[in-house]
């Protein structure tokens, strides 16, 4: 008996230890839990209907799901690896975001125009504000005073100072802006041009950019921990580029699954997890090699809009 809980003690530390992916399936209505260690699924969460985004918290032990059908966001217990509570939201939400000091969950509404602040000790309080044409992705600066909209049908970024939920700045971009990311020291913002088949890259200090080609119909963009490289998923070419962004040029294309949207780092295990539409799983990518390492099957039409490994480390 001593030798059993002995043994049991032992996996839960090294389940605990283990960084995982949370992959949204629009398709079935789930969420596939992978551990990337193992690089298996070790769980799938029933949730609302068509989730699409996602945003993790270590702090909370919480992860939130937008759920596009059911109008409301599925708040996942970490610990439990269960749906804890359902956040009702009168629209559509998609893209979703926490900020850093884990106290506002910011939601995309698509159709309604507008962002939702919602306070996390008390999810009935909520904030919003009106901004332009279906936004899309979200990223908060790391001193959690700044949020980063992408606008997909004005071609902007709107820059909103989460105290008042006032828009300060407009930025324009390409056409048809989706997916947002930004540098750990939050003085780089990446934006995907879904059009233009392009990067923007912002200086967050003086708003000055540049653009870098990649390929057909990017959807989603995720640099290093260190900045020195970034990964855009293709979803049309059913690859990601890989850019190295001190000469900003194209340094690999590596072919993934078919549709690859949502693109998440592993720091810890210097992975990069891709999830892809069209072949219902999840790609691993070495990104010391940038060679694929494996392919995981997860859900019907696997999204994961937003940043969605949840490190344990």
């Amino acid at each position: 008996m001593k030798s059993l809980v002995s043994f049991l003690a032992l996996c839960l530390c090294a389940c605990t230890h283990s960084n995982l992916a949370y992959i949204t399936n629009q398709g079935e209505n789930t969420v596939s839990v992978i551990d990337i260690e193992q690089g298996k699924v070790i769980n799938t969460i029933p949730v609302g209907k068509a989730p699409v985004g996602v945003t993790v918290s270590k702090t909370l032990q919480s992860v939130f799901i937008t759920n596009v059908d059911s109008q409301n966001i599925s708040v996942i217990d970490t610990n439990t690896q269960k749906v804890s509570k359902s956040i009702a939201i009168k629209g559509s939400p998609v893209g979703i975001v926490i900020a850093p000091d884990s106290k506002t969950l910011y939601v995309a509404d698509w159709f309604s125009d507008r962002i939702i602040a919602v306070n996390t000790s008390d999810y009935k309080k909520q904030r919003e504000v009106i901004v332009e044409k279906a936004p899309a992705g979200l990223v908060v600066s790391p001193d959690s005073k700044l949020l980063y909209i992408a606008t997909r049908d004005t071609n902007e970024i709107a820059v909103v100072d989460t105290t008042t939920l006032r828009i300060v700045k407009r930025v324009a971009v390409g056409t048809h802006p989706f997916g947002l990311s930004l540098s750990r020291d939050g003085n780089t913002l990446y934006v995907v041009n879904v059009y233009d088949d392009s990067v923007s890259i912002i200086d967050t200090g003086n708003w000055s950019q540049s653009t870098i080609r990649v390929g057909d119909h990017p959807y989603c963009a995720v640099p290093s921990p260190n900045n020195e490289m970034l990964y855009v998923t293709n979803t049309l070419d059913d690859t990601v580029s890989v850019i190295d962004l001190k000469t900003q040029k194209i340094l690999a294309t590596v072919d993934v699954g078919m549709t690859p949207e949502g693109i998440s780092f592993d720091a810890s295990r210097n992975r990069v997890v891709i999830a892809s539409w069209g072949d219902n799983n999840a790609s691993i990518l070495d990104a010391k090699t940038n060679e694929l390492i494996s392919k995981i099957s997860t859900g019907e039409k696997s999204r994961a809009f937003g940043q969605f490994i949840l490190s344990n480390q």
